[in-house]
């Protein structure tokens, strides 16, 4: 038997926001190796496909396989409060044509694992530090610098997530040297915000009202931040718009050249549709990313995709699902399944091929008919119902052996 094993991250996910890299989850690729150590011990002759799935969050690069990278480093850059951090700059090894020979072009993608610079703390307190005090300035440092590594007709795809941090941007803007040096930069160059999370920046369900669930800080407080970065961020945008008057509404994006056929053309496409008939705004999908960054790199002429899709493209998902007969996803807590978060493009995939899908997870609070219409089979989840301890409340080596567990019992019930 033939089995796909794509699994996120399975992180505690407090507020509905994960927290990858806490100390109480799992990586995605030791969800599938656990899985898979598992499934071997009952079935040792099927056949298994590990390929664990991101979605642009936090360590998103260690899901690329060794042979789609071409090069890759580690730049260093400073956290929300003058930390320093390392984040990942991979290029990638460019897709074959459709004839077979790899494209002749010095057109080159690359992919910054920025996600793991502003990444949400666990404690409410450390995050509500950072939103009072922190500063998105070494993002746009990082992303400087990624830059100053890519040719002229490159892709650079900026993994993005949400943060305590909520200055509107304004950081990243003066790292960059403000509007007009930001520009300069990004000319004849592709800027892609992969995102993790689609949450507005503003509004009633923006980044700046959720504060008040991440962090320990007060709901007015919160508001009063909120309307702070809301005004910085669209200050950035109009002083964008000023440079390209000829423009309607958002900057144009730049054409997209890139290795990946699917994210180019996919890119190129909505930046098309967005740049004459969408006029940027706090409330505009995907802006709360990075403390409202992805705000200001958009007018910029950045532009943003749902971070699981691609993902989904550039590990080669959609290639890897045809010949399985199963194919198995994972996440830490599933409330419900987003069409473009992991679990909803895992679906997707194996639906594509007619072949079932199950889903492990720490906790599942979805309906089989939900799952059902995201591809997904069945469901099976650590966390017991009615249990009194969470499914993360003891360590990692635990969780590992839940996993193994778990994976032992699904080759029992699924293989043949």
């Amino acid at each position: 038997m033939k089995v796909l094993l794509a699994p996120g991250g399975m992180w505690p996910e407090p507020a509905g926001v994960p927290l990858a890299g806490s100390e109480h989850g799992l990586a995605p690729g030791l969800v599938a190796s656990c899985l898979a150590r598992g499934w071997r011990s009952v079935r040792p002759h099927d056949s298994l496909t590990l390929m664990p799935m991101a979605d642009g969050g936090a360590g998103s690069a260690q899901v690329i396989a060794p042979e789609r990278v071409a090069s890759r480093e580690v730049i260093q850059g400073q956290g929300p409060l003058g930390q320093i951090r390392e984040v990942d700059l991979v290029r990638l090894v460019p897709s074959p044509s459709r004839s077979g020979n790899r494209h002749r072009t010095e057109a080159r993608t690359w992919f910054l694992d920025a996600g793991r610079l502003l990444a949400l703390p666990a404690d409410h307190d450390e995050a509500a530090q950072e939103a009072l005090e922190g500063s998105t300035y070494g993002l746009g440092r990082v992303i400087g610098a990624a830059l100053s590594r890519t040719g002229p007709s490159d892709t650079l795809l900026v993994g993005m997530s949400r943060s305590a941090v909520h200055d509107g941007g304004l950081g990243a803007m003066d790292a960059l040297g403000g509007v007009s040096a930001a520009k300069d930069l990004l000319s004849h160059r592709s800027l892609g915000l992969v995102l993790a999370d689609d949450i507005a920046l503003g509004g009633m369900n923006g980044a700046g009202a959720a504060l008040a669930s991440v962090t320990s800080i007060s709901p007015e407080r919160a508001q009063e931040l909120d309307r702070r970065a809301c005004a910085w961020a669209m200050e950035g945008v109009s002083e964008a718009q000023e440079f390209d008057p000829g423009a309607s509404g958002a900057r144009r994006s730049l054409p997209v050249v890139s290795a990946l056929d699917d994210v180019g053309l996919s890119a190129s496409k909505h930046a098309a549709g967005s740049a004459g008939s969408v006029r940027l705004s706090v409330s505009t999908w995907g802006t709360g990313a990075a403390g409202g960054s992805a705000l200001v790199l958009r007018a910029l002429g950045a532009w943003a995709r749902p971070g699981a899709r691609v993902m989904a493209e550039i590990i080669g998902l959609g290639d890897a699902v045809r010949g399985q007969d199963l194919v198995v996803a994972a996440s830490g807590e599933l409330y419900d399944v987003l069409a473009d978060g992991v679990v909803g493009v895992v679906g997707q995939q194996a639906a594509s091929q007619a072949l079932p899908c199950i889903l492990v997870s720490g906790r599942c609070a979805v309906t089989r008919g939900e799952l059902a219409a995201a591809g997904v089979t069945n469901a099976y989840g650590l966390q017991k119902p009615h249990a009194v301890e969470p499914w993360d409340a003891a360590d990692s080596q635990w969780l590992e052996s839940q996993l193994a567990d778990m994976g032992s019992r699904l080759a029992r019930t699924w293989s043949r």
